[in-house]
């Protein structure tokens, strides 16, 4: 698939404010060959629909997906579910899609661009099976706080691109990040927890949900306590 713009040079205003991501910065684009499997969005993104082939009915999207871990698992584990991973850093989707490009599996891409901004503007209603968010940056300091994913305002966001009974899947390792997923999340109207599925998926395996990334084995190592969350969209 061919880039649509360049995000080298010009500024994006669809980009996070705090678009830099130092933490990623060290990763530049691979030797490996992305292939049609990289997306750069630029300050027109496609919309989903023009990504996904028609032949498939189950869309998910992880958002921030980082080296693509999840994403490559998923696209092995579902072969009938379409993968689309939002990541902000060009480097990381790049590598990630080069990983993706030479396993050969067709059912999944890496775009890149603001993954809420994405789901807010790009997705139709109810449009996905899952939302996957695994480890976003907690950005810790206070006058951060309102660059979280999962602020109120994703709330509608979330309930609008999911399908009925469709699933937003969080995992972190911050306690007190995981308390506001929990907080924000909670108070939705349109959303519950779901701890059966929690159980569920995570006996399934990798590539289905949480599980691979490669933040969840660097955390694991470290004897980290990972909070992981099934939120389940109820009916309209």
């Amino acid at each position: 698939m061919v880039p649509s713009e360049s995000l080298r040079h010009d500024h994006n205003p669809r980009m996070h404010q705090g678009g830099k991501l130092s933490f990623r910065s060290r990763v530049q684009d691979p030797d490996e060959d992305p292939g049609d499997r990289l997306v750069l969005g630029g300050k027109n993104p496609p919309a989903l629909r023009e990504l996904v082939p028609a032949d498939f009915r189950e869309v998910e999207i992880e958002i921030g997906p980082g080296k693509g871990a999840f994403v490559l698992a998923a696209t092995e584990a579902k072969p009938d579910t379409f993968l689309l991973g939002i990541e902000a850093a060009q480097g990381y989707a790049s590598l990630a899609a080069a990983r993706l490009h030479l396993s050969g599996r067709r059912n999944g891409l890496f775009l890149v661009d603001n993954g809420k901004l994405y789901l807010q503007d790009r997705v139709e209603d109810g449009e996905l099976a899952a939302v996957h968010v695994y480890f976003p940056d907690p950005w810790p300091k206070r006058r951060h706080a309102g660059r979280r994913f999962f602020t109120p305002d994703v709330l509608p966001v979330l309930a609008r691109a999911l399908r009925d009974s469709g699933y937003c899947y969080v995992a972190t390792d911050n306690a007190g990040y995981a308390g506001q997923v929990a907080r924000v999340m909670g108070s939705a109207t349109d959303f519950a927890r779901d701890e059966e599925e929690e159980a569920r998926v995570l006996a399934l395996g990798a590539g289905h949900a949480f599980s691979p990334t490669n933040f969840e084995r660097k955390y694991i190592e470290q004897g980290r306590v990972i909070r992981r969350y099934a939120f389940r969209r109820l009916p309209r």
